[in-house]
Formats: structure tokens, sequence, C-alpha cells
């Protein structure tokens, strides 16, 4: 009897703090694309593994990847917002066409690594947060981010500029504006049926991780690759606002804290991702599978002219136009103040 009160008590000094008086939740979460890193080497345990076991089994959550449950993608903000999802993860340019607030931080063209993203996510996120909770009904709880979006086609290119004339997958308006500044024609299309569309021809290239592109296999179809930084596909977890005020404080406090700490991690595996998915790509080293031989098409002076050209004369007018006079003047005072860039 002394060893079994003993050995209570030590597991319930284990336990984080609160957990002892947790009440036992349950709740389902939508997870990102189900085949890519994000979620299978950090959702997926965060959700099975790390959540019950801080939580001895009080958090109990069945959690699967949009891909997985018939969803584009362009829906999940939605639904979130309306409570028929409790919680998910969702790349934010997916709704950025109805709602362009969702695109302020990942910009086509103005940030060069995840970790300048990372501090303008900082920036960004108490403004953010705030328009969520105000305009939809949401909560915010934390980011996510994809490597590098770069530039996919079946055909030879040289330079950004060859977009001309292409029909290209673009994901969020500023990609669209990007490619259609740049005299291509923007294409929308879910993520799970870009391959078979490169495959068939019914686009000439598309815009995707750099990994994310290799795991799905996309070099099947498309042959040339471009290095540069499109923008970095940006994710978000969200919670149905109704739905988190209705949970016990220990359960948010928990879930709060615990859910930065995802982000941190998403953000440290995606900062060595961009260089692994252009290395599988192309030539290797690869230590996801085999190299898939696409060619690099290296960045010139050119194309670096053609994007700076376009962020000033399409993509930041663009979507000053789409977001309002309000969301421009909360996007200069932050992430603008920043990058040391104003929005007219």
């Amino acid at each position: 009897m002394k060893y079994l009160l003993t050995t209570a008590v030590a597991g319930l000094l284990a336990l984080p703090a609160g957990a002892q008086d947790m009440p036992v939740t349950e709740f389902n979460v939508v997870g990102s694309i189900g085949n890519l890193s994000m979620y299978t080497d950090k959702e997926l345990p965060f959700w099975t593994e790390q959540v019950p076991a801080e939580t001895d089994g009080k958090i109990k959550v069945q959690v699967k990847p949009f891909t997985e449950l018939g969803f584009k993608g362009g829906e999940i903000f939605r639904l979130v917002s309306n409570g028929t999802l409790q919680m998910a993860t969702t790349v934010l340019a997916y709704n950025s066409g109805e709602v362009p607030t969702n695109e302020s931080t990942d910009l086509v063209g103005l940030l060069g690594s995840v970790g300048e993203l990372a501090e303008v996510v900082e920036e960004w996120r108490p403004t953010y947060a705030e328009f969520l909770e105000k305009e939809h009904n949401i909560k915010l709880l934390g980011f996510g981010t994809y490597q590098a979006q770069v530039i996919y086609c079946r055909d030879e290119f040289t330079g950004i500029a060859d977009l001309a004339g292409r029909k290209v997958r673009a994901s969020g308006a500023s990609q669209q504006a990007f490619v259609a500044h740049l005299g291509g024609s923007p294409m929308n299309i879910a993520f799970a049926e870009v391959q078979p569309a490169l495959a068939s021809g019914v686009v000439d290239c598309a815009i995707t991780g750099a990994l994310s592109g290799y795991k799905s296999k996309w070099h099947e179809a498309a042959k040339f690759i471009s290095p540069m930084p499109v923008n970095f596909g940006l994710a978000a977890q969200l919670a149905n606002l109704d739905w988190w005020n209705g949970l016990d404080a220990s359960v948010q406090d928990y879930l709060t804290g615990a859910l930065r700490g995802l982000e941190d991690s998403i953000f440290e595996l995606a900062a060595t991702e961009t260089e692994t998915g252009l290395a599988c790509n192309t030539q290797g080293p690869c230590d996801q599978g085999e190299p898939a031989g696409m060619t690099l098409v290296p960045l010139t002076e050119a194309d670096d002219v053609t994007r700076k050209e376009a962020v000033k004369s399409a993509i930041l007018p663009s979507f000053g136009e789409r977001c309002g006079a309000d969301c421009v003047t909360s996007w200069n005072d932050t992430i603008g103040a920043k990058l040391g860039i104003t929005i007219e």
C-alpha cells in the first residue's frame, strides 16, 4: 500500500502545473497537407503523442489532415469561423481572395528566408489576432510555414520573365498578381490536383514549396525549377472563438503554450527544407529519396530586377487595393515599419 501511494503521488507530481485538475476534454483537429513534413513530423506527433503525455490523457484529440477529409483547402478558414470545425491548420493564402488580410505577412517577393518571415510574423501577431477575433470569430493560436515557394515548369525557361504566356498554378491572390504581372495566366488549383494537372498540360508551371513539390512528385512532369523564393506558404493554427471560450481555463492555458512551442518547431524545420528540397529535386544529395534530376535554373540579376519591379508595380498596389485603407494603415504601422516599406 505504501508503494502504491508513493507511486501515485510521484505520478501527480510529474504532471504539468494544472493538469491534475484539468477536465477531460475531447475535440477534433483538421491538420495541414497530409504527406508533408509540417503534418507528418510536427502536427501529428504533437496531437497524438505530446499532448496526451503532457496532460496525462486529459486532452483527447482526433486529428486528420484536410487532404484526407475531402477538403480543397480554401474552405477551412470559413468552416472554423462559422463553427463547423473546432480547430484547424490552414495555409492562409488559400483564403486570401476572400480575406486579403490573411496574406499580410507572406506577400510575394518581400522576404528572402524563413528567419525573416518569423520576425515579420512576430510583428504582425497582435494586430492579426485582434482582427480574427473581431471580424471572423476566430482565435489565433499559432503559425506554421512551409519552406520557400519556388517555380516548377514542364518546359525549359531561363528566368522568371519566361512565365509570360504560360499557365501557372498560383496559390493565393499575391502569387496570382505576380504571375499576371509577368504576363502569365494564374490558375487556382488545389494542391492535391496539381501533379496531374502538370502531367496532362492543364498547367505549364506551378508554385509550391521546394520540398513539398518533391514529396508530391511534381518532378514526374515538371523538369525545370527556379530557386527564387516567391514567398513561403504561411499557415496558422486557428480555433472557433465560441468553442474556444467554452473550454476550461486550464485547457486554454495549456494549449496556448503548447501550440506556441509547436510553432517554433515548425519554423525550425522549415528553415532547413528549402535547400533540402532543391537538392532532392535536382542532383542531390537527398535524404528523402532518390534525387529527381530536374534542371536548376540559376537566378540572374535580371530575375532580381524583375522581382523588385513586380513588388513595386503589382504586388503592393494590388494588396493595398484588395485589403482596404484600414488594413493598409495597420500593415504600414507593423510589417511595413519592420521592413522599411510603405504601401501608398
